[in-house]
């Protein structure tokens, strides 16, 4: 049944400038059109939106024309992208409806049948994240309860939760993040799916796991998710190598704090925290046949990072970065030459790697206090 919510007028502020020109667009063209999702969601709880949805009966084709700057993009869901920068665009998708064409392992291969509002709903992950919202009219449009479930702090599955994760296995990342994000209780339906179905993350595409990291630990909240994702076995599946110690509670705490401060971040960081025990291991057992202590540690990383990208792709200019981080450690280690301190502290990558060194000093290597004061004195 549809509740509509009427009166709401959003913080202008909070509002993207860009997302309601297209929303201004796609409607004086006289096509329906909502912002939709997790912007919607962000927005009555107070929260400022990373990302603004559309979506809109036009089709693809439509919308497409309307901008002079967009392009369609996707083959399993047809989608617009519209251009504002380098880094941003606005997404739009047309309402969907029907049975989504399936692979084998239950996987959507193909969802471009288009219908109405109603009927989009249904096609949607969560209740809180199928809120529509009209900024004509004020209004924001629910059919399944999800304003009820973001008063409450809950998080349930429109659809059957067991097939909805086999149709989209990263549905399950999202129901971990978002619980940790909003402080929500995920239902007790799908607590058991996460559970039962965590293998089926084997079958998503290590590039679309890539995207999905970021989103789940480059925030305030990534320590909380790294706890879930570990209880419900999920961690299996984006880095088996890695094992729990105080190092990555240490990185993920600390992004958080840099994240606050706005301070800059990359994933480097966080992938080479990650798999750093890995990394050792592997470098322990190559050094035993390996005479060069450098080449061994080159080998031991290729080793790791050739493992971790069959679960999630890592791009090259993130690897070589990894890698100088995880090499440039030995070096930091002891305390070097005036020289040698010169050339070091100009490496682009200094930076990072005496910050992952100074993480380990408070961790699990405290014995490297003292050239941790060594380095930042260097600094000076």
């Amino acid at each position: 049944m549809q509740a509509v919510r009427k009166g709401i007028k959003f913080d202008k502020k909070k509002l993207d400038k860009d997302a309601i020109y297209v929303v201004n667009t796609i409607h004086k063209a006289g096509f329906e059109v909502y912002l939709v999702g997790g912007c919607v969601r962000d927005l009555l709880l107070g929260l400022e939106p990373k990302d603004f949805d559309v979506v809109t009966n036009a089709k693809p084709e439509q919308v497409h024309q309307l901008f002079r700057r967009s392009c369609l993009i996707g083959q399993r869901f047809r989608l617009v992208h519209i251009i504002f920068g380098r880094r941003k665009f606005i997404e739009v998708a047309t309402f969907r409806r029907g049975q989504a064409q399936t692979k084998k392992t239950g996987i959507i291969r193909r969802d471009n049948c288009y219908g109405t509002l109603e009927e989009d709903v249904m096609r949607r992950d969560f209740n809180i994240n199928a809120l529509y919202y009209n900024p004509y009219k004020y209004e924001v449009i629910d059919y399944v309860g999800g304003l009820k479930d973001l008063n409450k702090k809950e998080i349930h599955m429109i659809a059957n939760c067991k097939l909805s994760f086999e149709q989209d296995p990263v549905r399950m990342l999202r129901a971990v993040r978002f619980a940790s994000k909003l402080d929500a209780k995920l239902s007790a339906e799908i607590k058991t799916c996460l559970f039962n179905q965590a293998p089926l993350l084997a079958n998503v595409s290590p590039a679309r796991l890539y995207e999905e990291c970021i989103k789940l630990f480059h925030n305030q909240y990534g320590f909380k998710v790294y706890q879930q994702l570990e209880k419900y076995g999920l961690l299996l599946y984006l880095f088996k190598q890695t094992q729990s110690n105080d190092f990555i509670k240490k990185a993920l705490l600390n992004t958080s704090e840099r994240i606050k401060q706005n301070k800059s971040l990359t994933p480097a960081f966080l992938f080479a925290v990650f798999l750093w025990q890995a990394q050792n291991m592997r470098f322990s057992h190559i050094k035993k046949q390996q005479r060069s202590v450098f080449l061994a540690r080159v080998q031991a990383s290729e080793d790791v990072i050739i493992e971790q990208i069959k679960q999630v792709s890592l791009p090259r200019w993130l690897t070589t970065k990894v890698k100088d981080i995880w090499l440039m450690q030995s070096k930091l280690e002891k305390r070097q030459p005036q020289k040698k301190t010169r050339e070091l502290l100009k490496n682009p990558h200094f930076r990072m790697a005496y910050d992952f060194l100074l993480l380990r000093s408070q961790s699990i290597n405290p014995e490297l206090q003292p050239v941790v004061d060594f380095w930042m004195k260097a600094q000076l």
